[in-house]
């Protein structure tokens, strides 16, 4: 058995553990280098650097890494999200955001269910007499642009 000196085990905690590399940073998140070094350009993240320049990062940082990539991942624009982080608001934008988001996927499943009845019913003829694009709301709109890209 191998005892461990405590100052070695505090040494651990996520507060006290070294920078990482931006490579892991986007392994981690889940997005690319170019997302990463965006970010810090238009000041959503601050990167540490090393005595090479490459770009680290703290424990502070890859918290707010992880957050944006979530807020990303939901389709929060990168201004909203800048907003967001910078506003003394307790979140109150992102649940806006979020909010809205709900709405029109909420919109969008009505429309599916509507579509699969009519389907159903009259076969693929009456799914062309279904909503015409003049009723169809400018958030369900946007939210199949999204999908769309």
């Amino acid at each position: 058995m191998t005892v461990v000196p405590l100052h070695h085990r505090a040494s651990t905690s996520p507060a006290h553990r070294p920078a990482i590399s931006i490579r892991e940073l986007a392994a981690r998140t889940g997005t690319t280098l170019r997302a990463l070094r965006h970010y810090e350009d238009i000041g959503l993240l601050t990167a540490g650097r090393r005595s090479s320049g490459a770009r680290c990062y703290d424990v502070d940082q890859r918290e707010r890494a992880a957050l944006i990539a979530r807020l990303r991942r939901l389709g929060m624009p990168t201004p909203d999200i800048h907003a967001a982080l910078t506003a003394t608001d307790g979140g109150e934008g992102v649940a806006r955001f979020l909010e809205a988001e709900i709405a029109a996927a909420a919109a969008r499943i009505a429309d599916l269910r509507t579509a699969m009845v009519e389907l159903e019913a009259e076969g693929l003829e009456g799914l062309g007499a279904g909503a015409s694009p003049a009723s169809v709301g400018s958030a369900d709109r946007s939210a199949r642009l999204r999908h769309a890209r």
